[in-house]
């Protein structure tokens, strides 16, 4: 609760403490200008319960206005809030598929799901105490058990050691139809640092650069929004 706050706050109890006051004077100026003797007694009770009345009425329509703006304030601040918190979601968003596409490269066919998957992850995320204030490694670590990339991760090196495999050092053959094409860079390549997720895979499989290839971040994340 911010000083400004305080302040509208005591301001209102203050005019609800004068309209009572004044509705109470208001209410002995009637009395009397009803018990008046005289004509003139009368018409000075009456003036005097007009301003009285205007000052109560002048009370009320401020303490609406305290209600009003503090309501306004309140509005723009969860309207900042949520900006902030859609801003820090793509943001976690996009590493996450960066994430997916580092340790898993899936086809292109499967992107789609590893798409959907990191977008919920993020929503999520987005929703949970203290978003906004947590670290960015914290947040694809629990992305990461989210996907299950650990486990997948995991199968794929007990896939590697399985009996059978060939003794390390010795490399074993390789198949020629599932070898990489010509060009074809390790994904942990340092040219291909700060590249989108498509960038990275067109750059590994040695394809020239495409003008599509930076916005197909914005085009799955648009047709996340949409549905």
């Amino acid at each position: 609760m911010g000083p400004q706050t305080d302040m509208g706050e005591r301001h209102g109890r203050m005019l609800a403490r004068l309209a009572e006051w004044g509705m109470s004077l208001a209410e002995r100026l009637h009395d009397q200008a009803l018990a008046a003797e005289t004509p003139a007694e009368a018409a000075e009770a009456a003036l005097a319960f007009q301003r009285v009345s205007r000052s109560v009425r002048q009370s009320l329509a401020l303490e609406a206005k305290l209600a009003r703006d503090a309501h306004l304030r309140e509005a723009a601040d969860r309207a900042q809030a949520d900006q902030k918190r859609e801003q820090r979601r793509r943001e976690v968003y996009r590493a996450a598929v960066s994430l997916v596409w580092n340790e898993v490269d899936p086809s292109e066919d499967e992107f789609p799901d590893w798409d959907l998957a990191a977008a919920t992850a993020a929503e999520a995320l987005s929703q949970e105490e203290g978003f906004l204030a947590r670290p960015m490694p914290e947040l694809l670590d629990q992305i990461r058990e989210a996907l299950g990339l650990d486990e997948l991760e995991a199968e794929e090196a007990s896939g590697d050691a399985a009996p059978g495999a060939e003794p390390a050092g010795e490399p074993a053959p390789q198949d020629a139809s599932r070898a990489p094409p010509p060009g074809w860079a390790p994904a942990d390549d340092p040219a291909l640092a700060g590249l989108s997720p498509n960038a990275r895979i067109s750059a590994r499989r040695g394809w020239p650069p495409s003008p599509c290839d930076e916005g197909w971040d914005d085009f799955f994340e648009a047709r996340r929004d949409t549905g």
